[in-house]
């Protein structure tokens, strides 16, 4: 039998007695050691435990990063497959091809849902960025074989900048805009590109120069107004326009080739500054109209900021319907009577 004596501080208050068998001397001895094998337990554990939870939660900051990195990278290579694609459809446009040439076009990525996972977005992504692939290669392979098969129309074909890349400004783009002379709404037919005087201007394409000079007034007003022009003819596909040139080193019925200099950007005729007025006109569409079309979708060397927009509005928009004919001066002499250069 074990007493314990409890005596208060204030003697008034009476002692309290407690008595323990051995049996309840037992049990306690074994309840505090079992608590006391906890807690030792419990602190030889907590490193172990601690440790597991930095390494899960790390492993989870990891995984995350890494899904991070991987929607950015993802995110590029969209970008640069969206870019990959404008390109191709342009060209397709170009060469006035079917536009479901190569299984008809491409899977946009898929975004996540509220409920979605990360990882399982980004595997959907994945696929889809890989189908996209698959059918962006099979159009760059079918139009490669296209353009094998047809050299001579690809060289004919309207396709660089007609002026420096880096010493322009575009300042009037086709469609309809305000007119700098007469201030009522009209429908620009081509680009005007600002330039210094005497920057060089290409042929965009090979051709035939059909006109070179200034057209008479007495002829057309219209035409008169863009000063010293040039025109070439591509293989009876298309028509290129160069106006308000200051110099011009080409004659009608001489033969160019694409990338060569054929005049120097002036401010010749109805201008208002040093640019080149630049016109493609197609006979695709309508043939034997030769319609001006956005020269901008035949411009493959420089990149614009709308391209998307640009493609789809050349294939639904019928601007073109009201336009002035060219000149029968510019549509060109017969093949048979034109001699080649070089």
């Amino acid at each position: 039998m074990i007493e314990i004596q409890v005596h208060p501080s204030d003697i008034r208050r009476r002692v309290r007695y407690f008595f323990f068998d051995r049996r309840r001397v037992v049990i306690g001895i074994v309840a505090l050691s079992i608590v006391l094998a906890g807690l030792i337990g419990s602190m030889a554990a907590a490193p172990t435990v601690i440790r597991r939870v930095y390494k899960t939660n790390f492993l989870f900051e990891q995984r995350e990063e890494r899904l991070r990195e991987n929607v950015v990278q993802m995110s590029s290579i969209e970008r640069t497959l969206e870019e990959q694609r404008i390109r191709v459809e342009k060209l397709i446009t170009v060469y006035g091809l079917d536009r479901t040439l190569g299984q008809g076009g491409f899977s946009t990525p898929t975004r996540a849902g509220a409920d979605d996972e990360p990882l399982d977005d980004a595997r959907r992504r994945e696929a889809s960025l890989m189908n996209a692939m698959r059918r962006l290669q099979l159009q760059v392979e079918l139009l490669a074989q296209y353009e094998a098969a047809n050299a001579e129309i690809v060289r004919h074909t309207p396709s660089i900048l007609p002026v420096p890349p880096d010493q322009f400004v575009l300042t009037s783009p086709f469609g309809n805009r305000v007119s700098p002379f007469t201030r009522a709404n009209d429908f620009h037919k081509g680009l005007d590109l600002s330039a210094p005087t005497g920057t060089p201007i290409y042929a965009t394409a090979d051709g035939i120069i059909t006109f070179a000079g200034r057209y008479p007034i007495r002829q057309s007003v219209a035409w008169w107004r863009f000063g010293n022009v040039v025109t070439i003819k591509h293989a009876d596909r298309f028509i290129t326009i160069y106006g308000h040139c200051d110099s011009v080193s080409v004659r009608a019925g001489q033969f160019v080739k694409q990338g060569e200099v054929i005049a120097t950007v002036g401010s010749t005729g109805w201008s208002t500054n040093s640019h080149l007025h630049y016109e493609v006109r197609s006979d695709l569409e309508q043939p034997g109209t030769f319609a001006p079309v956005d020269p901008r979708i035949y411009i493959l060397n420089h990149q614009w900021s709308n391209e998307a927009v640009l493609l789809m509005r050349a294939r639904t928009s019928k601007e073109y319907q009201n336009f002035d004919p060219l000149p029968s001066a510019f549509v060109g002499y017969a093949s048979g009577s034109v001699k080649r250069r070089g």
